[in-house]
């Protein structure tokens, strides 16, 4: 095939992923099978790597790890990195990618932007004429009338109110919500603490009809929804240092054991979003991620990212 029908196959980059997360050696029809390819192709693929004096290895039976992995590094300044971030703008449809290696960029993105998440271009903002500071305030005043079992009225930015007895402050789709029941009609609801203008007690009492086992049903149902939530699994090797319940996030089925040595094996299913790779980053030295795979490729992203901006700014 043509360099401009290689570079458009989507086979030959789901053979470069593979090939660059090839740890040992792979029987080669099995590794062919897997990409759909057969023997000519992955000829094909092979000789065009070797243009960049790139070696893969393979004889009848296997094919061989990468000798040598490549990592290209690259400083942007902030109309650069803006500017790259517009070039590769998508909606949320992710399958709007014609392409496979347009995928491969956009997930490479998606890790630098969670990284850098106050020079995201496409964040959802906050009312400007909220501070951080008073987003504080606010998810303050909803923990403590959590704690004290107490209804609220919400006022919002849209001068819309609602008379909630509020269950849990839990993080939904990427947002902080107040996931409550509503004392109008007795059902669940939830309101992201952005939409948010102030909270204020409700003068009169009111008995929930509603348990914290239907709540956390509520919640894992949207979840469920949304398609957000993974198995995730962490090693800790020093438990007593390690914060373990992550704040605002609802752990499903969660499942703790530990081994003589003293490790810990840490398992819940979670919603993935920035907040919780924040979690994870403050705990790097103390836990790692086992499983998805995925997952764990992307908190690599999120900590040489965070890392090499450390570096950047202690050299300024």
């Amino acid at each position: 095939m043509s360099e401009m029908q290689l570079i458009l196959n989507d086979s030959f980059w789901k053979f470069l992923v593979s090939l660059e997360e090839l740890k040992e050696k792979k029987d080669k029809t099995l590794f062919c099978a897997s990409l759909n390819v057969d023997d000519e192709t992955l000829q094909e693929f092979q000789e065009f790597l070797n243009r960049f004096d790139v070696m893969c290895e393979s004889d009848d039976a296997f094919i061989y790890p990468l000798k040598d992995k490549c990592r290209i590094k690259m400083d942007f300044s902030l109309s650069e990195w803006l500017a790259l971030q517009a070039s590769f703008h998508k909606d949320d449809d992710q399958n709007n990618f014609k392409h496979y290696y347009q995928r491969i960029v956009q997930n490479k993105l998606s890790a630098a932007q969670k990284a850098f998440e106050q020079f995201n271009l496409y964040r959802k903002p906050a009312d400007v004429s909220v501070k951080l500071s008073e987003i504080e305030n606010l998810k303050k005043k909803i923990d403590y009338v959590i704690c004290y079992k107490k209804s609220i009225t919400i006022e919002f930015f849209n001068n819309k109110e609602c008379v909630v007895f509020p269950h849990r402050l839990v993080f939904l789709d990427g947002i902080l919500c107040v996931v409550g029941e509503s004392i109008n009609d007795k059902s669940l609801v939830f309101f992201g603490v952005e939409d948010i203008k102030d909270v204020k007690d409700f003068v009169h009492e009111y008995e929930p009809n509603l348990s914290q086992i239907e709540v956390n049903e509520f919640i894992c149902h949207l979840r469920l929804i949304n398609g957000k939530e993974e198995r995730l699994i962490l090693k800790i090797y020093s438990q007593y240092e390690a914060d373990l319940l992550p704040s605002h996030h609802f752990l499903g089925n969660p499942f703790v054991t530990s081994n003589t040595e003293g490790e810990m094996i840490w398992a819940a299913t979670i919603e993935m979003c920035d907040d919780l790779f924040q979690w994870l980053y403050t705990m790097k030295d103390r836990a790692e991620v086992l499983d998805p795979g995925h997952v764990r490729k992307e908190f690599a992203h999120y900590c040489e990212i965070k890392n090499e901006n450390s570096g950047l700014k202690k050299v300024s």
